[in-house]
């Protein structure tokens, strides 16, 4: 069954993101993000009920956003831009179609970045205490902020939630 699916005419088309005009491609970036998360945009529209975009911009399997080093250059540089482009285009496409009325949108990682800064190569290290998990659409009203961090952006200090709440 699950070949059939994978080999089905309807996701070979919704997959298909060539059929897109090259202005809403460009909308979305002409990165791997960007062109993955019109996919997933192609995959909804076909009937689908949950869609994963995973981040692996520069082929590095998910290392990019873990910023152990360089950190402040590469999210001006190379990180938050393409996210941005891409994000901004899914969610006016879910908005003007009326998908997002019934699309719960999640980004998400498993941690949070320690608030001190590694002096010796300016990274930031890996910190499950703080963390920021982002959610739209399917009703969830716009603009809340949930929780708070202290003033070091360390520990929660307003509403603590963790993993099991998120679930």
């Amino acid at each position: 069954m699950a070949f059939s699916l994978i080999t089905s005419r309807k996701v070979s088309d919704a997959l298909d993101i060539r059929s897109e005009p090259q202005t809403t491609r460009d909308l979305y970036g002409m990165t791997l993000f960007g062109q993955a998360c019109l996919a997933g945009r192609r995959m909804l529209e076909a009937g689908t009920k949950l869609v994963s975009v995973f981040w692996d911009e520069y082929g590095l399997a998910g290392d990019a956003w873990d910023t152990h080093w360089n950190n402040f250059s590469a999210l001006k540089e190379d990180l938050i831009p393409p996210y941005d482009l891409a994000f901004h285009a899914l969610m006016t496409d879910l908005e003007e179609s009326g998908q997002l009325d019934e699309t719960l949108v999640v980004v998400a990682a498993e941690f949070g970045r320690s608030p001190k800064i590694t002096l010796k190569n300016g990274g930031r290290e890996h910190w499950p205490s703080v963390y920021t998990i982002m959610l739209a659409g399917a009703g969830i009203k716009g603009g809340q902020i949930i929780g708070a961090s202290d003033k070091l952006g360390a520990y929660p200090d307003d509403t603590p939630l963790g993993p099991a709440d998120f679930v």
